[in-house]
C-alpha cells in the first residue's frame, strides 16, 4: 500500500543533465555514459520521474545509464502545487499500474542486450521499486537496488531471481521483509534503514542543505557499492 509517506513531494536535486535523449526498448529515455562500458544501469523513477543528475553520476562509475519515461509523459502533479498526494490512488496509480512498467522495463532489457550491453542493473525509487522487483523475478538483472521503495510487499521478495540491496527510510517499513530475504539462499541481498531521513531523500532534497546532501550521498555510495560488486564493467573490474 501506499502510504501518506511516500513520494512526498518536495524540491528535487538540481538537474545539469550531460546526456541525451535516445529511444531504448521503444520508450524515449536519458542516456548517458558509453555503450563500450558493456554494463548498464536502468534508474526507474519515483512518481515525478526525472533523475538525469543521479544518472550522470552513475555514468561516472563507467557505466552506460537509461532513464526510461516509464511514467509516458505523465508525472503525478500535485494538486495546486501542494503536498498533498491526493488523486494519487485514484487517477493516477490506475493510469500507470507498476506491473505495466515492469513489462516495459524487461524491452528495455531486451533492447539493450541486443546491443551488445552484457551486464544491467535496475535501481527503483519508490514506485520504481516496485517496477524493478516485479521486474526481478526473471532472470533480467545482475543486480537491483531499491532506493525507498514504496508498495511493497512480501511476494516481491519471495520470487526475486537477482541479488538485491534494499535502502530504505525509517518509514518505508522494509524491516518485516528481512526474514524472508534471509531465508533465500540463492540470491544474495542487503538491506539497510538510515536513520533520521525520510522517504524520497536520495533524490528530493534541498543542494543547499549541507545535512540532506550528506545523508543523499551515503545512500548513493551504497547503491553505487552494490553495483560494482555485481555488475562489472571494463572500469569497475580491473
Amino acid at each position: 500500500m501506499t502510504s501518506e509517506a511516500c513520494c512526498k513531494p518536495a524540491p528535487p536535486a538540481v538537474d545539469n543533465a550531460v546526456g541525451k535523449e535516445e529511444t531504448v526498448g521503444g520508450l524515449p529515455a536519458y542516456v548517458t555514459g558509453s555503450w563500450e562500458s558493456g554494463a548498464a544501469v536502468i534508474l526507474v523513477s519515483d512518481i515525478y520521474g526525472k533523475l538525469w543528475k543521479l544518472a550522470d553520476k552513475v555514468a561516472a562509475q563507467g557505466y552506460l545509464v537509461v532513464v526510461p519515461d516509464f511514467l509516458k509523459g505523465d508525472p503525478f502533479t500535485p494538486k495546486n502545487n501542494s503536498n498533498s498526494l491526493e488523486g494519487l490512488r485514484e487517477y493516477w496509480l490506475p493510469k500507470h499500474p507498476p506491473s505495466e512498467a515492469a513489462q516495459a522495463l524487461k524491452a528495455v532489457v531486451e533492447d539493450l542486450k541486443g546491443k551488445g550491453i552484457r551486464y544491467i542493473g535496475a535501481v527503483g525509487f519508490c514506485w520504481g521499486g516496485k517496477v524493478v522487483a516485479l521486474a526481478g523475478k526473471d532472470k533480467l538483472f545482475n543486480a537491483i537496488v531499491q532506493m525507498h521503495p514504496s508498495l511493497a510487499d512480501a511476494s516481491d521478495y519471495e520470487g526475486l531471481q537477482s541479488s538485491i540491496a534494499v535502502l530504505a527510510a525509517p518509514s518505508d517499513g522494509v524491516e518485516k521483509f528481512i526474514p524472508i530475504l534471509k531465508a533465500r539462499n540463492d540470491i544474495e541481498h542487503f538491506v539497510k534503514v538510515y536513520p533520521g531521513v525520510e522517504h524520497g531523500w536520495t533524490v528530493r532534497y534541498d543542494e543547499n542543505d549541507p545535512e540532506a546532501v550528506k545523508k543523499a550521498e551515503e545512500a548513493h555510495t551504497d547503491m553505487l557499492a552494490w553495483l560494482k560488486k555485481h555488475v562489472p564493467t571494463s572500469v569497475n573490474s580491473s
